[in-house]
């Protein structure tokens, strides 16, 4: 794990992340199904998924493979370590459907951990543990695209500001890695709140 802590400081991990002020917080998406049916409502045609995981079983990952997109961009990673297998897809209907139908053989985990869309150098959402955290859309789509898509699954959104990740945070949880005799632990485990300050949540 330091080893890869260390790769992400000097860069290896980088890419595009959320870059609008503000974004959409949304809660309580628990269907991946339902969620497939209703993504092309969301996305452009043009778009691609990032996905990012580390226990993908051979049947998703060679569908991953067989629909790779070749204009792929790097997109900042989530996961430290284990080093995921990570995958660029291009979006359309189609993919939609099959993840729709690997939803019900599989648990998330083994579909991914972390999923993520974007447009050329424009990333459009962001779902951290995907299923079980929260779905982050950037304002680089419309408003009312958006609103709709939340109508059709039924759930509400906030309005939230982006906050940037911190390369400082890294450092300060190889630092703790390095040095455990020098870190205090009062009520919220050390590891657990700096990666909550890392990841947003």
């Amino acid at each position: 794990m330091k080893v890869q802590l260390q790769a992400m400081l000097a860069g290896r991990g980088d890419g595009i992340d959320l870059d609008t002020p503000f974004h959409w917080a949304i809660e309580g998406l628990k269907q991946p199904a339902e969620f497939f049916e209703h993504l092309p409502e969301l996305l452009p045609s043009d778009s691609i998924l990032y996905i990012e995981g580390t226990s993908i079983v051979a049947e998703v990952a060679s569908f991953y493979s067989l629909h790779r997109a070749r204009n792929a961009v790097a997109v900042v990673r989530d996961t430290i370590f284990p080093v995921p297998d990570t995958y660029h897809l291009t979006f359309s209907p189609d993919v939609c459907a099959a993840l729709r139908q690997f939803a019900d053989r599989h648990a998330v985990a083994e579909m991914f951990d972390h999923l993520k869309a974007y447009r050329g150098e424009n990333l459009l959402f962001t779902f951290h543990d995907a299923f079980d955290g929260w779905l982050l859309i950037s304002e680089h789509l419309p408003d009312e695209v958006v609103a709709r898509f939340c109508q059709a699954l039924g759930v509400s959104r906030r309005r939230e500001e982006t906050r940037r990740r911190d390369p400082e945070q890294l450092r300060r949880i190889l630092w703790a890695m390095e040095n455990p005799d020098k870190v205090r632990i009062t009520g919220e485990s050390w590891w657990k709140r700096l990666w909550r300050q890392w990841s947003g949540k």
